[in-house]
C-alpha cells in the first residue's frame, strides 16, 4: 500500500539545518488530505476507527494492510469539510495526525530517520513550536513527535503480522461492494478485501484460541461492524450537478 499519500516534499530533518524551524499548527488544516479517499489504519485503531470509517484491506502479500474508506471516489475525502477541517466529532486516523511527519528506512533498511514535510504551511522560523532548543537539542514538542511516530510504527508492524495471519488462513476475499445515493448514482469499490465470516466460522478451536489470545479476534469484529458505514458515505456526498454514469474506484 502506499505509505506517503499526501506527502509532497519530504526532507530528513537536521538538528544543523533545521536549528531554528518551528510548527505552528493553527496555520495548518487537513486540506493536505482532501484528495485521499483512504489512509492506512494501525489495528490498535480499528475499534475507534469502525464508528466512523469502513475498514477494509487491500494489497497483496507483504504490501497488504489495513486502510480506512474515507470516500467512494478517486481523490475525494468525504471527511474534510469546506473550511478545510476533519469533520468534527470523527475519529482522526493516526496516519493523518502524524503529518507534516514521517518515519523513512534509511538506505540499509536497518535504522528510521526523521523527515518532514517541507511543503506544509505551517512550518517557519520564528512562530509555533521550535523543533529544537538553543542548543540544537531536541525540544519536547519534536520528543512528542519522535514517541508519537515510534509507537504508530511498532503498532503498524504489529498490524502487518495480523493481516498476515489472515492471509495465511484464507480469510480474506476479494468482494465488489456497491453502494448507492438518494441521488440515484451507484458506486462501485472494486479489489477490496473484507473478512470472510463462512471461512471465519469454520476454523478450529486452536485457531480461534490463538486469534483471541492475540488480542486479534476482537479486531476482525470491529472490522466487520465498520462495514455497515459503507452505506453511511453518501450521506456526506452534494448534488450532482448533471447527470453522471456509474462510479467504480479501486
Amino acid at each position: 500500500m502506499a505509505s506517503k499519500l499526501f506527502y509532497n516534499d519530504i526532507i530528513p530533518l537536521n538538528r544543523d539545518k533545521h536549528r531554528t524551524l518551528h510548527i505552528d499548527s493553527s496555520k495548518g488544516d487537513a486540506s493536505f488530505a482532501e484528495h485521499t479517499h483512504y489512509v492506512p489504519l494501525a489495528a490498535s485503531e480499528f475499534y475507534q476507527a469502525s464508528k466512523d470509517y469502513p475498514i477494509l484491506f487491500a494489497g497483496e502479500g507483504d504490501s497488504a494492510g489495513a486502510i480506512a474508506l474515507l470516500g467512494l471516489r478517486e481523490n475525494e475525502n468525504l471527511f474534510v469539510s469546506d473550511d478545510k477541517r476533519w469533520i468534527k466529532g470523527t475519529y482522526v486516523p493516526a496516519f493523518v495526525r502524524r503529518y507534516p511527519f514521517i518515519l523513512a528506512r534509511n538506505e540499509t533498511q536497518s535504522d528510521f530517520t526523521i523527515c518532514f514535510d517541507q511543503s506544509y504551511a505551517g512550518f517557519s522560523d520564528d512562530s509555533g513550536d521550535a523543533l529544537f532548543d538553543e542548543e540544537g537539542k531536541e525540544s519536547s514538542y519534536l520528543g512528542g513527535v519522535i514517541d508519537f511516530l515510534n509507537r504508530y510504527t511498532r503498532e503498524l508492524e504489529m498490524t502487518a503480522g495480523f493481516v498476515s495471519w489472515l492471509q495465511e488462513h484464507d480469510l480474506l476475499a476479494t468482494r465488489t461492494l456497491r453502494v448507492s445515493d438518494r441521488f440515484g448514482r451507484n458506486f462501485f469499490l472494486n479489489d477490496f478485501r473484507v473478512v470472510d465470516e463462512e471461512k471465519l466460522a469454520k476454523l478450529e478451536d486452536n485457531q480461534l484460541g490463538e486469534l483471541h489470545k492475540k488480542g486479534w479476534l476482537g479486531l476482525i469484529y470491529a472490522h466487520l461492524i465498520s462495514l455497515g458505514c459503507i452505506t453511511r458515505l453518501p450521506e456526506h456526498l452534494e448534488p450532482p450537478e448533471e447527470t453522471v454514469e456509474d462510479i467504480t474506484i479501486q
